[in-house]
């Protein structure tokens, strides 16, 4: 859905005309002839009118016109068009953020023409998808536009106190369109599905030419199936059962091949594992051996400090074993050298002591690298038995199953081939039939169309029901459509048969609950209406062409009106021109604008076009 939020006229030299409006309820009020209806006219030329009124304020400065459109998704849509008509141009901005040159559209499409137009723009940007609508009794179908959807939706000063049909209108030509184009609106559902009826001897000469088609089909399906075997066709049951014991067979020995091929995987995770541990083993074993071999070396050498201590004393100009200085007037040169002999012993204690820890060491080592060899080897003695038994019995027994499975399937594939082709001859005899029946017949090929879902009229009557209550028309007002006139009947009595005043209040009940049923249901609605004076019966000299008593307004019904416009959801957008101003709790609660006109005060605005 979408909503209206500024509607702009612009011109060199001269101040905006802009009305802004905001989700929910707006009001705008004001004294006649202050450009407040005149927004209905730019609402119409922006979607493709071929002209507009020129206003006798706007003459000649303003050139182009700007309406801004936001939808359900938060994505804005500006459409720009000169006052003087031609083609527009979109924009998918805000008008305070316009840049560049736009996309180019036309008002309409003409012909087989594909270019963009103003449908193909507005209506998936208001999420209303492509729709073809019937346009006549033989079942034509034609595209829909913004054009038929608009006059839902917009409604003038004149329109909503005319006794003709709020969905037909005063329109003279076939109406079929009009009312597929509601039907459309309360279900979602189009026409594109429809077949146009053809000329009766088109028809015929097309049921004709089936007819020879059917025959030909016919000629070797009868000698073919004749006399086919019933009994190979009623065996169903059977292979069913057949088929569905050797598919459980097959998924029982499947599941058994799963543990296996499990099982398998975990031998061979403890294979790597044994082969890992293994290659840590050897590398510790490697480090203990040499470990082993530098205490033997330091064992040796200090053997020789202990049995060499006493020849120390004995050394003269020498260096020191020890530390490498000269052996004269050297700290370790004593008359008594026993404690060097003692620290080598306690030494050599200490690196046996570290041997014999080393050398248990090493055989624990051993010993577990003994165990991992008996580990790895029970592992891949697993494998090959697992490997053994997929190869020889399970992968064997599964072949099996598979054939006979394929087999019987086979065999149910040419049962149902057979069974699919008798039926298959006995459609096409009764087709025969009926294509024979209907030449002979020779009845024009009309088809009686039918009408809106009773549901969806359903649904339309309660949301307009639920209008009529909140405007105070009464506890439990009946509402009926009537599928003769597409008009409403309230309380038994026809929207039309009323006066002026009352035709405009039930009309715009009509109006709004057609916008509530489309937004409560999901169903394609540009998701606001505007409505021109619902509370003022028009005065003016057009009103010599609205039939009927003038009829005034219930004033319950009036402030009840006001009223519930306070309640009007954000996620929809009603706007309201009137000529009477709207209670102040009102004003304060929806979005209200007014137009003061000539005798405007200060600070408050004259009209649309502002004053010079």
């Amino acid at each position: 859905m979408l909503q209206i939020r500024k509607i702009t006229l612009r011109g060199d030299g001269v101040q905006d005309a802009t009305v802004v409006f905001e989700a929910g309820a707006n009001v705008l009020a004001g004294e006649s002839d202050t450009g407040k209806s005149y927004l209905l006219q730019c609402l119409d030329f922006i979607f493709g009118a071929e002209k507009i009124k020129r206003l006798k304020e706007a003459t000649p400065n303003y050139k182009m016109l700007f309406v801004e459109f936001e939808n359900s998704n938060s994505e804005f849509l500006t459409l720009v068009r000169p006052i003087d008509g031609g083609k527009l141009r979109a924009y998918h901005s805000p008008i305070q953020e316009i840049s560049g040159s736009g996309d180019i559209i036309d008002p309409k499409r003409s012909g087989k023409s594909i270019r963009p137009d103003i449908t193909s723009v507005v209506l998936p940007f208001a999420g209303i998808s492509d729709a073809q609508l019937r346009k006549n009794a033989l079942g034509k179908t034609q595209r829909l536009t913004v054009r038929t959807l608009a006059p839902l939706f917009f409604i003038g000063e004149v329109t909503v106190i005319d006794e003709f049909s709020p969905v037909l209108g005063r329109s003279g030509f076939d109406t079929t369109a009009l009312k597929r184009t509601l039907s459309y609106v309360l279900t979602g559902t189009d026409d594109r599905d429809v077949i146009a009826s053809e000329a009766n001897e088109v028809v015929k000469s097309r049921l004709k030419a089936k007819l020879e088609l059917i025959v030909d089909l016919l000629a070797p399906l009868e000698a073919r199936y004749k006399n086919i075997n019933i009994h190979f066709l009623n065996v169903e049951d059977e292979a069913d059962a057949s088929i569905n014991g050797l598919a459980e067979a097959i998924s029982h020995v499947g599941r058994i091949r799963s543990r296996l091929l499990q099982s398998q995987q975990d031998c061979t995770k403890s294979s790597i594992k044994a082969d890992s541990q293994l290659l840590g083993i050897g590398e510790l074993r490697t480090r203990y051996t040499l470990l082993d071999e530098r205490y033997i070396s330091d064992l040796q050498r200090l053997d020789f400090i202990a049995e060499g201590a006493h020849f120390i004393t004995a050394l003269q100009d020498v260096h020191c074993p020890l530390c490498d200085q000269n052996i004269p007037d050297h700290e370790h040169i004593t008359s008594d050298n026993s404690h060097i002999r003692a620290s080598a012993v306690a030494e050599a204690a200490k690196i046996k002591t570290h041997r014999r820890d080393l050398a248990q060491a090493i055989a624990d080592l051993d010993q577990k690298r003994e165990a991992v060899l008996n580990e790895k080897a029970d592992a891949l003695s697993k494998i090959e038995n697992l490997q053994r038994r997929l190869d020889s019995d399970i992968e064997l027994e599964m072949s099996g199953l598979l054939l006979a499975y394929e087999d019987q399937l086979k065999s149910r594939a040419d049962r149902d081939a057979y069974r699919l082709d008798r039926e298959h001859w006995t459609s096409l005899r009764n087709v025969k039939g009926q294509l024979e029946i209907e030449i002979s017949e020779n009845v024009e090929n009309r088809r009686d169309w039918g009408g809106i879902s009773s549901i969806a009229q359903h649904g339309l009557c309660v949301e307009i029901g639920g209008v009529l209550r909140d405007w105070a028309w009464g506890n439990n007002p009946r509402v009926e459509f009537d599928e003769k006139e597409y008009d409403i009947i309230v309380d038994g009595q026809p929207r039309s048969s009323h006066g002026k005043g009352v035709r405009a209040i039930l009309y715009s009940a009509f109006t709004i609950g057609l916008l509530r049923y489309c937004a409560k249901n999901g169903k394609p609605h540009f998701g606001v209406v505007v409505i021109d004076s619902p509370l003022t019966s028009y005065k003016k000299k057009g009103a010599k062409s609205i039939r009927g008593a003038d009829g005034e307004i219930p004033v319950g019904v009036e402030a009840a009106f006001w009223e519930s416009l306070k309640n009007v959801p954000k996620s929809i957008q009603v706007i309201v021109i009137e000529n009477k101003e709207p209670p102040a709790n009102v004003a304060s609660a929806v979005h209200y604008e007014w137009f003061a006109g000539d005798d405007a005060n200060d600070g408050e605005r004259a009209g649309f076009i502002p004053q010079l």
